[in-house]
C-alpha cells in the first residue's frame, strides 16, 4: 500500500518539513515535497502488516525542530491500494497540549478502553475521521454529527473508539470516489447516546476525491476539541512527607503515608498531592540535614522516609518491642526530631538487614533492581560508607577516596570487600523506599490522584553527584536567590552552580536521566526557582550574603559603556566599600567605638576601610567562629557584613577593572543614599537597564537551550516556580514550552500589593501559600496593617478586620483561589485545616515550615492530626468537597 502523507505547514526560506518514521523498530527519514512552502506532500510504500509510527519535524541549517508529543501510531486499514494521511501539526505552545501529559493523559483521563475500533472487510473506500484530544471525563465518549446520513444527519452521534486513546477514531465506509461534508465533534453519554456539549466554532468541513471507487482511505487527524464549555480546573493538596503524622510513623513522615493523603484528596474531591523533595539528604545525620533540597543524591531517596514495619517483621521480639515502644514516643512529639530518627532508623535497618539479608540478596526483584539502577546505587553506597567512616561528607578529606574513579566502586562494592554489608545495607536501603514510594505512586493513579513532585535547583557541595562528576559544577560558586520581602538579605543555599557549557556536550544526559527518574514515582512536577534556568543567583565563595552575588551568565558593563552613562574617572567610590563614621553608630550603637579600633582603618577623616581580615563576609564568619575571646561580640557579624555589602558596582571577576556590574537592591546602601541627585540619577538608569531591560534576549535563549532537553525527556506534567525577580522573557518562554505558572496571592506580579485571584491566567496553579512562606493565619496575625488593606481590598469587606484569622477569613481566602480561573488550585494542608476552628493548631506560627531568611532553619514541621483522624473528621471533608464541588474544580 502507498500511504501518501499531507501537513499544512508554513516553512520560512532554509526549511523544510521531514517525517521520522519507526517502522517496525528501525528508524528512517523521509524527506517531504511542496510546491508553495505550505502544503508539504510525502508517499511511503508500507505493508498493513506493519507497525509504524511517525512524526514530523522542521528540518533547516539550525537542526532538527520535532513537533510536540510522542510518535504518532499509523492507521493501516487493511486491503488497500492507497491511504491518504491528511495531518496538522502539533505545536508545544497550544495550551491543550498539556492534557497529552502522564498526569492528565494516564491518571486524571485514564481510559478503560472499553469500546472497540470497527473492522472493516469491505473493498469500499473508506473515511477514517480521528480526533486527537484526552480532556474527557471518563463516563464521557467523543462522537461525531455531520451532514451525512453516515454521520446521523446533524441528529444522532457516530461514536468514536478509544481504543487509542488519546487518538480517537471513527471508521467509514465511502460508496463512491468523493466525500464533500460538514461535520462537528460532540462529547456524548454512550450509556442514553445523550450529546453533553457541542464544540464551539464553525463546522469543520471535509471534501476530498479518491482515485478510484474501491481499496482506498482517507485518514483525517483533527488536533482538538474546541469546548464550548469553561477548560478543566482541578484542585490538590500539598505537604511535605516529612511533615505528615500517621500512628505507625517512627517520628516522621513515611512514603506509606502518602495512601492515606491520597485517600483524604480522593474525599474532598481533590485530584492532586504535592510534595517536597523526596531524595536522600544524610549528610551529617544532625538536624542540618532537615533541608530537603540540599540531597547528598539527585537519584536515592531519603531513608528517613521508609517504613520499617513495611520491609519486615523484626523476629527478635525484644527488638519488636523496642521499636514499638520508641514509635510511640516519636510519634508524641509535636515536631520531628531529626537526630533521634536518624539514629533509630539506621539502628533498625540494619537488623532488619541482617535478619534478611540472605533472602534479599536472592529476590529477583531485588536483582533487577540493582541492575537497572547500578550506575548511581553502587557511587551513592559507596559514598554513604566512606561518609559513615570518615564521618564527614567533605569528599576531599577522604585520602586515597577523595578523588572518584571507577575503580572505588570496584574496589568497594563487590561481596570480596571486608565491609562489603556496610555497602551492600544501601541497596537494600534504597530497594525498599523505591518499593514503598513507588507502590505510593501506583496507588494515587489508581484513586485517580497525581502524585506532583519537586526538582531543587540544586545539588549539595559535598553531594554523591559533585563527587562523583565534579567538571558538571561550578564548585568556586554559591547559588542562592536576590533579595526579596522574604529574605531582604537574599538567600545563600550554598550550593554549587552548574557547568551548563559541559551539560550541553552530550545533550544534558545528566538532566534527562535525572527526569527520567524522577518520572518513575512523579506525574506532575514542581521546577523549584525555574528562573535559574534563565540565570542563577551566584554568590562568590568568599561572600556569605545574597546581597554579594551576580546572575550567571550575565552581560556586565564595560569602561566605556559606564563612561556614556556617566560614570567616569576613578570608580573606587562605587566599587569599595563605603564607610563613614557619621553612621557607625547607627549600626553598631554601643560597641561602634569597638568596631572602628578592632575592625576598621581610618583612611581619612572619618572615612573608613575594614581591615584585612574581614574585608570578605567569609572571613568575618570565620572569625567570630574560630576566636573564642569574641563569643561576647558575635552580634557585630551582621554589621561587619553590611559594610562590606556598601558597594554600588560590583567588579566583573577576572576583568582585571575593565567590566563592572551594579550591585542588587543597590538603593537600600548608605553609599547610594549618600549620592547626590545626578549621582542617583546616573546609579538608577544603570540599575533599571541592567536589572530589567539588558539580559531579557540573552536570558531567553538561556532558557530555551536548556529547558526543552527537560521538559521533552518525560511525560510528567511540568509547573515551574516563577516567583522573585522575574525577567521579562519568563513568561514567553514558559508559554513556549507548556510549562504552568505559580501564582501566590501575597506575591503578586506587577505593581500591586495582593494577586488577584479572578484575573489569573488558566496555565498556572495559584496558591494561597506555600513552604517558605507563612500559612494564612501567620501571615495575616504577623501584619494587621496588612490585613486591614487586605480586608477591604482583595475581600471586599467593609469597616474594621478581625485581628484574628478567623475560619472563615481563612475559608474565604480559600474560596478565591478555588474560583480563579488558573488550572489548578494547591493548598498547604494547613490552609485547609485553617478553615475549622476546632481541628486547626492553636498556634498559627507553628504551621510555617520554612523561614527563607534563615539559612540555618531546623525543617521539623509535622501536621499535628494523624491521617488516620483527619480521614474521619467528615464535618471538615465535607465543607472542602463541596468547596471543590461548588467553585466547578
Amino acid at each position: 500500500m502507498i500511504a501518501n502523507f499531507h501537513i499544512n505547514y508554513g516553512t520560512k526560506k532554509g526549511e523544510q518539513i521531514a517525517i521520522q518514521f519507526n517502522r517496525n523498530g528501525v528508524e528512517e527519514i523521509i524527506i517531504c515535497q511542496s510546491y508553495d512552502a505550505t502544503n508539504w506532500h510525502a508517499a511511503v510504500q508500507v505493508d498493513d502488516n506493519e507497525t509504524i509510527t511517525y512524526k514530523y519535524f522542521v528540518q533547516s541549517f539550525k537542526g532538527l525542530l520535532a513537533e510536540h508529543g510522542a510518535m504518532r501510531p499509523l492507521t493501516i486499514p487493511k486491503g488497500l491500494t492507497q491511504a491518504f494521511y491528511q495531518d496538522a501539526w502539533r505545536a508545544e505552545y497550544e495550551l491543550e497540549r498539556a492534557f497529552f501529559s502522564a498526569a492528565f493523559q494516564d491518571v486524571i483521563f485514564k481510559r478503560n478502553h472499553a469500546s472497540e475500533s470497527i473492522s472493516k472487510t469491505s473493498s469500499a473506500n473508506r473515511l477514517v475521521l480521528q480526533l486527537f484530544a484526552s480532556a474527557i471525563p471518563q463516563h464521557l465518549s467523543f462522537g461525531i454529527v455531520g451532514s451525512s446520513k453516515a454521520l446521523g444527519e446533524w441528529k444522532h452521534p457516530l461514536s468514536m473508539s478509544d481504543k487509542n486513546f488519546p487518538l480517537w477514531q471513527a471508521d467509514i465506509e465511502i460508496e463512491s470516489n468523493q466525500v464533500d461534508f460538514e461535520y462537528k465533534f460532540v462529547i456524548f453519554d454512550p450509556k442514553t447516546n445523550k450529546i453533553i456539549e457541542w464544540e464551539r466554532g464553525e463546522n469543520r468541513s471535509c471534501s476530498f476525491t479518491f482515485p478510484s471507487v474501491k481499496n482506498n482511505a482517507l485518514v483525517r487527524t483533527d488536533e482538538s476539541f474546541r469546548y464550548a464549555s469553561a477548560l478543566w480546573r482541578g484542585a490538590g493538596v500539598a505537604i511535605p512527607v516529612f511533615s505528615l503524622r500517621s500512628e505507625k510513623g517512627l517520628g516522621i513522615g513515611e512514603f506509606t503515608d502518602i495512601p492515606m493523603l491520597v485517600d483524604w484528596a480522593t474525599q474532598t474531591g481533590m485530584k492532586l498531592v504535592q510534595i517536597l523533595p523526596v531524595n536522600d539528604t544524610v549528610a551529617t545525620k544532625t538536624w542540618v540535614d532537615s533541608y530537603p533540597y540540599a540531597a547528598i543524591s539527585v537519584y536515592a531517596l531519603h531513608p528517613y522516609y521508609v517504613n520499617l514495619q513495611a520491609i519486615a517483621k523484626l523476629k527478635d521480639k525484644a527488638a519488636a518491642a523496642q521499636l514499638e515502644a520508641t514509635t510511640h514516643v516519636l510519634n508524641q512529639l509535636e515536631t520531628v526530631d531529626y537526630e533521634q530518627v536518624s539514629v533509630n532508623k539506621f539502628y533498625y535497618f540494619k537488623l532488619l538487614f541482617e535478619q534478611e539479608k540472605k533472602a534479599f540478596f536472592k529476590n529477583k526483584d531485588v536483582q533487577t533492581f540493582i541492575a537497572d539502577n547500578a550506575d548511581w546505587l553502587k557511587p551513592y553506597a559507596a559514598f554513604c560508607h566512606l561518609r559513615d567512616v570518615n564521618g564527614t561528607t567533605q569528599f576531599h578529606k577522604w585520602a586515597q577516596y577523595s578523588t572518584f574513579s571507577p575503580q572505588v566502586v570496584a574496589d568497594l562494592c563487590t561481596p570480596q570487600y571486608p565491609q562489603f554489608d556496610e555497602i551492600a545495607v544501601y541497596y537494600f536501603i534504597q530497594y525498599h523506599a523505591h518499593k514503598q514510594l513507588f507502590e505510593a505512586t501506583n496507588y494515587a493513579r489508581s484513586k485517580g490522584v497525581v502524585l506532583k513532585g519537586d526538582l531543587p535547583i540544586g545539588i549539595y557541595r559535598y553531594s554523591c553527584d559533585a563527587w562523583v562528576a565534579p567538571h558538571l559544577y561550578n564548585m568556586d560558586g554559591q547559588a542562592g536567590a536576590p533579595p526579596d520581602a522574604y529574605a531582604v538579605a537574599g538567600q545563600n543555599w550554598g550550593f554549587p552552580t552548574y557547568n551548563w557549557d559541559v551539560m550541553a556536550q552530550d545533550n544534558f544526559a545528566w538532566w534527562r536521566k535525572r527526569m527520567t527518574k524522577l518520572s518513575e514515582y512523579f506525574d506532575a512536577l514542581r521546577i523549584d526557582h525555574i528562573l535559574g534556568f534563565f540565570r542563577i543567583w551566584q554568590i562568590p565563595i568568599d561572600q556569605v550574603e545574597g546581597t554579594l552575588g551576580l546572575f550567571n551568565p550575565r552581560l556586565p558593563y564595560s569602561r566605556q559603556e559606564l563612561d556614556v552613562m556617566g560614570l567616569r574617572g576613578n570608580l573606587d567610590r562605587y566599587t569599595q566599600p563605603y564607610i563613614r563614621g557619621h553612621f557607625l553608630n547607627e549600626i553598631f550603637g554601643e560597641d561602634a567605638d569597638f568596631v572602628r579600633q578592632t575592625f576598621l582603618d581610618e583612611t581619612s577623616f572619618s572615612h573608613f576601610s575594614l581591615k584585612s581580615f574581614v574585608r570578605t563576609q567569609a572571613q568575618i564568619k570565620e572569625f567570630f567562629a574560630e576566636n573564642k575571646d569574641f563569643s561576647d561580640k558575635k552580634h557585630l557579624a551582621k554589621g561587619l557584613m553590611q559594610l562590606v555589602g556598601e558597594v554600588l558596582l560590583i567588579e566583573e571577576p577576572l576583568s582585571h577593572g575593565a567590566f563592572f556590574n551594579p550591585r542588587i537592591t543597590v538603593h537600600t546602601t548608605r553609599s547610594y543614599k549618600e549620592l547626590d541627585d545626578f549621582g542617583k540619577y546616573i546609579i538608577d538608569r544603570l540599575y533599571d537597564d541592567y536589572f530589567f531591560h539588558r539580559h531579557d534576549e540573552f536570558w531567553k535563549q538561556q532558557a530555551l537551550w536548556k529547558l526543552p532537553a527537560l521538559i521533552h525527556a518525560t511525560r510528567m506534567f511540568i509547573c515551574g516556580e516563577d516567583l522573585g525577580m522575574i525577567p521579562n522573557s519568563v513568561p514567553s518562554v514558559m508559554q513556549a514550552l507548556n510549562i504552568i505558572a505559580l501564582e501566590i496571592q501575597r506575591m503578586p506580579k506587577g505593581a500591586t500589593d495582593f494577586g488577584e485571584t479572578h484575573k489569573y491566567p488558566y496555565p498556572s496553579v495559584c496558591s494561597p501559600s506555600c513552604h517558605d512562606m507563612s500559612t494564612v493565619r501567620g501571615w495575616w496575625e504577623s501584619d494587621y496593617a496588612m490585613a486591614q488593606r487586605f480586608y477591604n481590598a482583595s475581600l471586599k469587606r467593609y469597616g474594621t478586620a478581625p485581628h484574628d484569622c478567623t475560619p472563615e477569613i481563612v475559608e474565604a481566602i480559600n474560596k478565591q483561589h478555588l474560583d480563579a480561573p488558573s488550572m489548578w488550585a494547591i493548598f498547604p494542608i494547613q490552609d485547609l485545616v485553617g478553615m475549622n476552628e476546632s481541628l486547626r493548631r492553636t498556634n498559627a506560627t507553628a504551621e510555617q515550615i520554612n523561614e527563607p531568611a534563615n539559612p540555618q532553619h531546623y525543617w521539623r514541621f509535622r501536621f499535628h492530626l494523624p491521617m488516620e483522624k483527619l480521614l474521619l473528621e467528615t464535618e471538615l471533608n465535607g465543607k472542602i468537597e463541596k468547596m471543590v464541588k461548588l467553585s466547578g474544580r
